[in-house]
């Protein structure tokens, strides 16, 4: 006999949550992806430049790749390739030259603000309807979802 918990399990999967999550990002990505044509940009280096707007204090390429979990190489060839288009530049810590810090340049501004509003655009429909109760319970599950999956 199966255990309550893998009954709930079922019963997650069973609703569509799993199929779920792949498909937003499918949604995500193609709302996103007019943005990267104009501005010839990977997703990628897309991804990074809103992840900076979005975190200004997260700002190390080692940042993004354990909050993002996206590949060091490709941190490291989107940082590279962002650089050389003036997008972004390298700020060494003066207290540790090993350490850089990426700042975008005004150059980037115009990409990361309409990344912006496509985002809340995104999240706004994702969203639409719910009430701050539910939101707060959303954000409650979530965030206990998310602390699980790390323990595994």
């Amino acid at each position: 006999m199966a255990s309550n918990i893998l009954l709930k399990a079922r019963e997650v999967i069973q609703s569509g949550m799993m199929d779920t999550i792949p498909l937003a990002k499918k949604k995500y990505d193609a709302m996103m992806e007019p943005l990267c044509t104009r501005f010839t940009l990977t997703r990628n280096e897309l991804d990074m430049l809103l992840f900076l707007a979005n975190n200004p204090s997260l700002d190390r390429a080692a940042d993004i790749v354990r909050i993002r979990q996206i590949a060091k190489s490709h941190v490291s060839l989107s940082v590279t390739n962002l650089e050389q288009r003036g997008l972004l530049t390298r700020v060494y810590d003066p207290d540790d030259r090993r350490t850089a810090h990426l700042q975008l340049t005004d150059a980037a501004r115009e990409i990361t603000a309409e990344g912006a509003r496509l985002q809340e655009q995104f999240f706004g429909c994702v969203f639409s309807g719910l009430s701050e109760e539910e939101m707060a319970l959303w954000r409650s599950i979530l965030q206990r979802v998310c602390a699980n999956i790390s323990n595994l």
